[in-house]
C-alpha cells in the first residue's frame, strides 16, 4: 500500500442523547438558525417533520435535515429520533470534504450550536465516527494486492471459486472494552477493506469506531468494574473523528510495512 496517498471520500459523525423527548418546529427552526449562523452560510436547506407511530400512537417522534451541496460533495446534519421512547440523534455528514480538518471544524462548530439551541441538558449515550477513505497499492493492481496479501493463507481456495476472480473484500471487528483511563480508548472497531471499483489500482476503506456509555461485560467482569467503566462522551466531535483517522492512518502504514508488501 501506499500511506501517503490515504484520502478521505466521506466523513460521519453521530451522537446519541438524551433524555429522549419531542422536539417540535419552533425550536428545529431554532437548531436551523443557530447552525447558520455558527457556520457563516445562509444557504442551508432546512426541512422538518413529525411523525406518529401505529405502535405508540402517543408517541411522536420527529426529523431535522439541514443540507448543503458543495461541489461534488455535500454537508448535511440530521436531528431525529422515531419516538420519544428513544435516544435523539444528532447526524453529521460531509461527503468529499476540502480536508478532514475542515470537516472537523465544521462538525464542531454544527454539534456546539444545535445543542445550544435545543432547551434542557443533555447527555451523551453514544458516539460513533465513520470513515470513507481510499489508498492506492504499489504495483497498480489492488485485485492482486488482495489475493497475496490479506488473503494470502486462502489463495488456493479463492482460486477454486471459478475464474476470473473480479471482486474482494474483507472484514474485520474489535468489540468495545471499558475505557480505562483514557476515553477514547477501548472503542469498537469495524474496518472493511476492499477493491476500489472505480480504479483498479485502489483499495476503499471503510472504517467504523464506536464509543458506547457503557460496556457489556460478563458478569464476572461487571462485579470487578469501577468507575472508569462508565464512558465520559463529553468532547468535541473531531476529537472522535481524529481518533479513528489515527487508527486508520496506523492501520495502513502497518500494512504497508509488513513483510512481503508487494
Amino acid at each position: 500500500m501506499l500511506p501517503n496517498s490515504l484520502r478521505v471520500r466521506a466523513v460521519h459523525f453521530a451522537f446519541l442523547f438524551g433524555p429522549p423527548r419531542f422536539v417540535g418546529r419552533e425550536e428545529a427552526s431554532r437548531v436551523h438558525g443557530k447552525v447558520c449562523d455558527a457556520l457563516g452560510i445562509d444557504d442551508i436547506a432546512f426541512r422538518y417533520a413529525s411523525s406518529t407511530t401505529s405502535e405508540k400512537p402517543n408517541s411522536k417522534g420527529f426529523s431535522i435535515v439541514l443540507e448543503r451541496k458543495e461541489g461534488r460533495g455535500s454537508f448535511a446534519a440530521t436531528l431525529d429520533n422515531k419516538n420519544v421512547g428513544e435516544p435523539i440523534r444528532l447526524l453529521l455528514t460531509y461527503t468529499w470534504p476540502p480536508s478532514l480538518e475542515h470537516a472537523n471544524e465544521t462538525f464542531d462548530m454544527t454539534a456546539e450550536a444545535a445543542f445550544s439551541a435545543l432547551d434542557g441538558d443533555w447527555q451523551c449515550v453514544l458516539a460513533e465516527a465513520r470513515l470513507r477513505a481510499q489508498c492506492d497499492v504499489r504495483g497498480g493492481n489492488a485485485l492482486t494486492f488482495m489475493r497475496q496479501r490479506l488473503l494470502r493463507q486462502a489463495d488456493d481456495w479463492v482460486s477454486d471459486l471459478g475464474t476470473p476472480v473480479a471482486f474482494c473484500g474483507v472484514k474485520f471487528e474489535v468489540a468495545a472494552t471499558p475505557p480505562g483511563e483514557n476515553p477514547l480508548d477501548g472503542a469498537k472497531r469495524e474496518l472493511a477493506v476492499e477493491l476500489l471499483r472505480e480504479d483498479p489500482g485502489g483499495l476503499y476503506l471503510e472504517l467504523m469506531s464506536q464509543w458506547p456509555q457503557v460496556v457489556s461485560m460478563p458478569s464476572s467482569q461487571a462485579a470487578a468494574a469501577d468507575v472508569r467503566s462508565i464512558r465520559q462522551l463529553d468532547k468535541k466531535p473531531s476529537k472522535y473523528v481524529a481518533d479513528a483517522f489515527a487508527y486508520l492512518q496506523a492501520r495502513v502504514e502497518s500494512l504497508a510495512s509488513a513483510k512481503g508488501e508487494l
